[in-house]
């Protein structure tokens, strides 16, 4: 075994390279490599290489990290089709459709938010076959991280290295649900003496593995291209990646519709012709996303101890969500004349005659459909004559995202002072606008008219962020002393382009935040760390959109995160234990208004208000181990005991003197279990190398969650059973000395071996949740020549 140290954060990535790397040599036998990263006294996680061969290369780069301790990660499928479904938990923070806690960075690069309206999280700028690494850290995140949702923790998603070998891979990848991907690389290896690049591409296509025929699925297109150039003391990297992706969604579901049947979502397949049927028409649910992110890094060692590296880069993000409300809406004005513009929906109807005019139901008919939810008279066909014809609308959110900034780091070795300062500049405009088409005939099918009916809303949101931060590492004996300092700078304003007005710019700036650690060197092989940090999520834009929130009393969301382990490494094991705890304040949630209908209200627009709701105090234990039993096994496990609770009641349920609200939905007080946080998480894996043949077991244990209370009286709170899933992968590489190929792989892996039914990822309210994905299988086949 050999042992790296590093000073830079580029000799870390370079080292962790090597270990991605080490079992896929010649004969396919274990040769490990223990990264010694500079001196961390927070808790801190990378990737083990087996877990890259755990998923498929069809499968979301997120899926990689979802055995590392404290992780969940929960999609749509085993291909990670879906963004609208995927939910990501830590430490009791969240990254679902409601909540965005958690920071994320491409290369130390922010990915622009991590939520489903104009975010865009880590699989959109990555292949899985252009992955090295994921480092991840727990609760006390990087103070150099560029991120503003960083509340509870970071990853770090770091593309591969250019080769310095020539050589182009093709793959091919085929599995269940229809699923098939085509990925081609070149590597142009050594050119003009000093630079390394290469460029790839891929096509994705699966389809939803709920229901049959016409239910949708994912169709990607993939591109990234990096080079690194060396010139004496300046390294130059570039990177630039695409992704155009369409993807149908999944739908979440209650507990008791899951009991009455766990394979179905409640979204069908078959086009009816009834428009309140068919709002559940599976390929009306619809994401179209564009990403396009590129950066160039500048990296100059200035002497023997100290180096500047300077980022700018640039994200472009545009797209599409996609509804079919079941009826055509009545907009007007102020006035009260019709519009096609902004104004409001004065009324709803669902059949019209043959000219077009709205009709009302027949007089004393109160028939009314009852799935998926009830329908009430007025879009029940049997409350209209025969000759009524039936109307909808196709509803598209149109998000549109421009990102420039830059991130910058001096580095310098002072004595015993290791001394990071750095920045982190960005100017975001998001645009988002929603507008209403006819479908042309709902008997038929949901083809729309491409001209708007009603374009409902147009709104440009502007962010400008500036992020300073300063760290001192002293290295005193056996200890080090970790001395930080951070602060945020955020300003927010909103330009309405039907009212041509502004709104007052919102500053959201934080205090500085502190952090410090020690990290005692117990002995050669252990070490014990401590820490304490400030961390931050400024108020996202996405406050701005509605109208009745009041900005002046909201606050950023703050948390203080307090971290205390072990550390231990020999030969055979690497064994870390972390024990943390954290009080989240000012969470800010979104209160809709009240609605007199069942089932989705399309016309939301921009109503409803956001504010803060109080705190959530966590704490948790956090356990890992890798042991290599012989040369040619490895075991790896890891445990997370987390216990969040709530600190105060929920405001959409109780008023500020903790006395229930009339018509109060499904809700949580003080002192509950926050909802859809697993207490327990489990993993054990076992991987074995021998010659050009490899084998993998995983299985990963996730407790019981609790949902919302569904009596206030009884207190009598949803829950979603634990489950156990098992994935196993097994492969074949040869090496080829002549001919035109170099190499062959051959990998096959299987999710959820054993078919287990059960409930994933909650939506937020604790009364919804998406259904696991079933068994899954991918066969890849991969030639390097």
């Amino acid at each position: 075994m050999s042992t790296v140290t590093k000073k830079t954060k580029l000799s870390l990535i370079v080292a962790t390279l090597l270990a991605t790397s080490a079992h896929a040599n010649t004969n396919n036998e274990i040769e490990e490599i223990t990264v010694v990263a500079k001196p961390t006294s927070y808790a801190n996680n990378v990737i083990e290489p087996a877990m890259l061969e755990q998923q498929s290369s069809v499968s979301s780069v997120l899926a990689v990290i979802d055995n590392l301790p404290g992780i969940s990660i929960n999609e749509g499928d085993a291909f990670g089709g879906d963004d609208w479904s995927t939910t990501i938990t830590m430490r009791g923070f969240s990254i679902d459709g409601n909540q965005q806690q958690l920071g994320m960075t491409i290369d130390g690069i922010p990915n622009g938010g991590s939520n489903y309206g104009g975010g865009a999280k880590a699989n959109r700028y990555l292949d899985s076959e252009n992955l090295a690494t994921v480092e991840v850290g727990q609760g006390t995140s990087d103070i150099a991280s560029a991120s503003l949702e960083a509340l509870g923790g970071t990853f770090n998603f770091v593309s591969a290295q250019p080769s310095t070998e020539q050589s182009t891979t093709f793959a091919y990848t085929t599995g269940d649900h229809n699923a098939s991907r085509y990925f081609v690389k070149h590597e142009t290896g050594t050119v003009f003496d000093n630079t390394q690049a290469y460029i790839s591409y891929s096509q994705t296509d699966t389809s939803r593995w709920v229901g049959d025929g016409s239910n949708g699925g994912k169709d990607n297109q993939h591109i990234e291209a990096k080079f690194v150039s060396d010139f004496s003391d300046l390294t130059v990297t570039g990177r630039v990646s695409y992704d155009d992706v369409h993807e149908i969604n999944y739908n979440s579901i209650s507990i008791s519709e899951f009991e009455q049947n766990p394979d179905w979502d409640r979204l069908t397949w078959n086009w009816t012709g009834v428009p309140h049927f068919d709002q559940m028409f599976a390929e009306g649910w619809g994401t179209l996303r564009e990403n396009t992110l590129a950066y160039v890094k500048f990296d100059y060692a200035l002497g023997a101890t100290s180096n500047l590296s300077l980022s700018p880069y640039y994200h472009k993000n545009s797209g599409r969500g996609d509804w079919i409300p079941p009826y055509l809406t009545s907009p007007v004005d102020g006035d009260g004349n019709p519009t096609t513009i902004g104004g409001e929906n004065a009324g709803s109807y669902g059949f019209t005659d043959s000219d077009g005019n709205p009709l009302a139901p027949a007089a004393g008919c109160t028939a009314s459909l009852e799935w998926p939810w009830s329908s009430g008279p007025g879009l029940n066909p049997a409350c209209y004559s025969d000759d009524a014809i039936p109307v909808m609308s196709y509803r598209h959110t149109h998000y549109k995202k421009d990102r420039l900034g830059m991130t910058g780091e001096y580095q310098v070795t002072l004595g015993n002072h290791d001394i990071e300062a750095g920045f982190w500049f960005e100017q975001t405009d998001r645009d988002e606008s929603r507008d209403w088409h006819k479908v042309i005939d709902a008997r038929i099918y949901h083809h729309f008219d491409h001209t708007p009916y009603w374009t409902q809303y147009k709104n440009t949101f502007e962010t400008d962020t500036f992020k300073w931060y300063v760290q001192d590492s002293i290295s005193l004996g056996d200890f080090t002393l970790n001395l930080g300092a951070k602060q945020y700078l955020v300003e927010l304003q909103r330009y309405n382009h039907f009212e041509d007005e502004y709104s007052d710019k919102i500053d959201s700036d934080s205090d500085v935040l502190f952090s410090g650690g020690v990290l005692y060197q117990l002995s050669a092989s252990t070490e014990l760390f401590t820490s304490y940090s400030e961390n931050f999520a400024a108020i996202k834009d996405g406050v701005l959109e509605r109208d009745s929130s009041t900005l002046t009393e909201i606050e950023p969301e703050t948390a203080e995160n307090i971290d205390l382990g072990v550390r231990y490494s020999d030969d055979r094991l690497r064994l870390t234990a972390t024990a943390y705890s954290i009080e989240f304040d000012n969470r800010i949630t979104f209160i809709a208004p009240g609605s007199d209908t069942d089932g989705i209200d399309y016309t939301i627009g921009t109503n409803g208000s956001y504010i803060n709701v109080g705190g959530i105090e966590s704490t948790g234990v956090e356990l890992s181990a890798s042991y290599m039993l012989t040369d040619k096994w490895n075991l790896y496990t890891s445990y997370t005991y987390n216990n969040s609770e709530y600190q105060s009641n929920d405001p959409s349920a109780y008023n500020s003197e903790g006395e229930l609200l009339e018509d109060a939905s499904a809700s949580f007080k003080a002192g509950d279990e926050v909802i859809d946080s697993a207490q327990d998480l489990f993993v054990v894996s076992a991987d074995y190398y021998s010659g050009d043949f490899r084998f993998g077991l995983s299985a990963k244990y996730t407790g019981e969650r609790l949902g919302a209370w569904t009596d206030e009286q009884t207190r009598s709170r949803n829950e979603v059973d634990g489950y156990t899933l098992v994935d196993l992968n097994i492969g074949y590489n040869t090496s080829l000395d002549s001919g035109v190929f170099k190499s062959i792989d051959l990998a096959f892996v299987v999710n959820n071996l054993f078919d287990k039914s059960y409930l994933a990822g909650g939506t937020g309210n604790g009364s919804t949740y998406f259904i696991g994905a079933p068994r899954t299988a991918a066969l890849t086949l991969t030639a390097q020549f």
